[in-house]
């Protein structure tokens, strides 16, 4: 019967995330300047060799929840920050339990993240202006229903006709989840992909039953394979990834060799390619 509900990803998926977040990373440095007691300039030069690190050493550095690495440091540039900062706090000594590390990353973004902007890819009201006239469409969110709502309202086409569902938490895991294996190997991570993401799960099974879709008729688009993805391909739905600069060849190879994946560059190629399941 081919596709005939499509789940979005929001925040890198219809947003260009790189851009967004330029003032947060600014001033997620200048509290790390305070933090560690040293000069702007210096902290550029340390920064630059924990990015190496990190960027050098993927399977190790990440969105850890529950000491399981859920989402890789590349995967957005406030993940990354994060991943970045622990290096220096590491070298510096500082902060050096789980509780006070958390407290001090959290600090960091709660305080930056306001100053994150609006900067939607240049394909995407246009992109949804066609996807909803042949699809069921719904926007699933790990970002909160209202600040997504706002933020598309801020398009010049009217899109309050497509669902968001905010605070999926696709990056929780629930290990007394039995109906799928607690994890899996893909080749070029280096490291277990965490699957039991119920809450996530329960978002997507929800919109199915309620649209009395099967899971061969659902494509989910999104930015991050094992945030946004690796779940709804393992339970047998059609995973499209849209990359960006940052993703490595090893995600998009994983897409790629999947029966059910196809990566593309831009909005407007997703929607080439979901055109051709009719």
């Amino acid at each position: 019967m081919g596709i005939e509900l499509v789940v979005l990803d929001f925040d890198g998926t219809l947003t260009d995330v790189d851009k967004e977040a330029v003032s947060f990373v600014d001033g997620y440095k200048n509290d790390l300047v305070k933090d560690l007691g040293i000069r702007r300039f210096k902290l550029e030069d340390l920064w630059n060799e924990a990015e190496s690190i990190v960027d050098n050493n993927q399977a190790s550095y990440g969105w850890k929840v529950d000491g399981k690495i859920v989402a890789p440091a590349y995967a957005d540039p406030f993940i990354h920050s994060d991943s970045v900062a622990a290096v220096l706090m590491d070298k510096a000594g500082m902060y050096l339990t789980e509780e006070e590390r958390q407290a001090a990353l959290g600090r960091y973004f709660q305080s930056n993240y306001e100053k994150t902007t609006t900067v939607f890819k240049k394909e995407t009201d246009k992109f949804l202006s066609a996807i909803k006239k042949k699809f069921e469409v719904f926007i699933v969110t790990n970002s909160r229903t209202h600040m997504v709502t706002r933020k598309i309202k801020q398009l010049p086409t009217d899109h309050s006709g497509i669902p968001v569902l905010g605070s999926a938490k696709k990056y929780l895991l629930s290990p007394e989840w039995k109906e799928v294996p607690e994890s899996v190997e893909k080749e070029g991570f280096g490291r277990p992909l965490f699957l039991r993401r119920q809450q996530y799960w329960n978002v997507l099974s929800g919109i199915m039953s309620e649209q009395g879709a099967r899971p061969e008729n659902v494509a989910v688009v999104g930015d991050i394979y094992e945030l946004d993805l690796l779940l709804p391909e393992h339970k047998g739905m059609n995973i499209i990834l849209t990359t960006r600069e940052s993703t490595p060849k090893f995600e998009v190879e994983a897409v790629r060799t999947s029966s059910l994946g196809y990566a593309a560059k831009t909005l407007t190629e997703v929607l080439a390619h979901l055109e051709s399941y009719h």
